[in-house]
């Protein structure tokens, strides 16, 4: 049986595990279970990051960089709301019925998805802005003589960091969109059944 047709066509089916309403409540409480933890996450680093940043600022540590540190504050409180407004799980109520149900975690994953999807525009960008701000003042201390030229391996450092830790975010939200819309496309068969 190695033929890819015939492995294909003998191949179980999947089966659809939300076929009614409280398997559909377990599965919302088990997705804002996990956006709960995501959120949770992002306002941890969100916190420890501006509290890190107003720490440096208020000490007078890096006076070159005083500014691009205070953008990247605001960049966090930006983000943070972007949080709250586009990604955050919203409760199902106890009392709908079994269509509204259905309709309101459709609508949530929805927004969710959409949000997700669209993270390079309101979560990295916002960041970016400060991060090429600052990477700007290290090259131009590195060049005007101010900073050591060894300076200029920490800044290739702060690159290749950079551009692999937006990579990695991008692709974890790029996952988590994708895993919303495949809720999606489950509770969709739900509602044609």
């Amino acid at each position: 049986m190695t033929d890819p047709k015939t492995v294909w066509k003998t191949q179980e089916s999947e089966e659809n595990e939300m076929s009614n309403i409280a398997e559909v409540r377990v599965r919302a409480d088990r997705l804002q279970a996990g956006t709960r933890t995501r959120n949770i996450a992002l306002y941890a680093y969100s916190a420890f990051s501006i509290a890190v940043s107003l720490w440096l600022v208020a000490r007078g540590a890096f006076p070159a960089m005083r500014y691009p540190m205070l953008l990247m504050v605001a960049a966090h409180l930006l983000v943070l709301w972007q949080v709250n407004q586009r990604i955050t799980a919203r409760s199902l109520p106890a009392d709908m019925a079994a269509r509204p149900a259905l309709d309101f975690h459709r609508e949530q994953l929805e927004r969710q998805a959409h949000g997700l999807s669209r993270a390079w525009l309101w979560y990295m960008m916002p960041f970016l802005v400060p991060f090429a701000w600052e990477l700007a003042i290290m090259l131009h201390r590195i060049q005007t003589g101010e900073a050591p030229p060894e300076n200029m391996r920490l800044l290739l450092v702060f690159v290749v960091v950079g551009i692999c830790f937006w990579t990695a975010v991008l692709l974890a939200f790029s996952r988590a969109a994708l895993k919303a819309q495949l809720q999606i496309e489950r509770l969709n068969a739900v509602k044609a059944e």
